[in-house]
């Protein structure tokens, strides 16, 4: 056997596996910039962080040889720029961007689906505070479909079952803040 072979691939594999880390911080970053951007309701902002987050992970999908490196970090990036890119898409449409138009995988895009609806969370609250009962619903009722959809898979004991069950806490919230709209007219 030649081990050094083996040796020398699995040291590459390690200096791309680092890369790729501290690359995708990047992206993640731009993605959670451009998330607080539009809770303050600066749309430009958020979509120049969003365009930057996007060329930032298309860059490391360029770089990356190694099938383990689309895992970790990477899958974090994605998902959070998948987040800030549903976010945007449903502050400007009222509805969900669809998997197709995101080049993700199906558990970046489920995962970032789930994420959205904390984001939602809170900016139903930010609009509780400014009375706004109405859009607070549709947010609500937005969140029901994307829990109806969850409903339908079979998460096992995973991340993905643990992100569910998160939709469920944030439906729940969206729900109490619109209780206390009502009882508090």
């Amino acid at each position: 056997m030649d081990f050094s072979k083996l040796r020398e691939s699995m040291e590459h594999a390690d200096k791309e596996r680092e890369t790729v880390i501290k690359d995708s911080r990047d992206v993640l970053k731009a993605a959670k910039q451009a998330i607080f951007a539009l809770h303050r309701e600066n749309v430009d902002e958020a979509k120049d962080l969003l365009a930057k987050a996007r060329r930032d992970k298309e860059a490391i999908e360029q770089k990356i040889n190694n099938p383990r490196a689309h895992s970790g970090s990477f899958k974090n990036a994605c998902e959070e720029y998948a987040e800030a890119a549903l976010f945007l898409h449903f502050q400007e449409k009222g509805e969900l961007l669809a998997f197709s138009e995101l080049d993700l995988t199906e558990d970046e895009y489920l995962g970032a689906c789930a994420d959205l609806t904390g984001e939602l969370g809170r900016r139903a609250v930010i609009l509780a505070t400014e009375r706004k009962a109405e859009e607070v619903k549709k947010i609500r009722d937005f969140t029901d479909d994307i829990y109806g959809e969850f409903v339908k898979f079979d998460f096992r004991n995973g991340e993905l079952r643990r992100k569910y069950d998160s939709i469920k806490y944030n439906l729940q919230k969206m729900e109490q803040v619109l209780y206390n709209l009502e009882m508090n007219k």
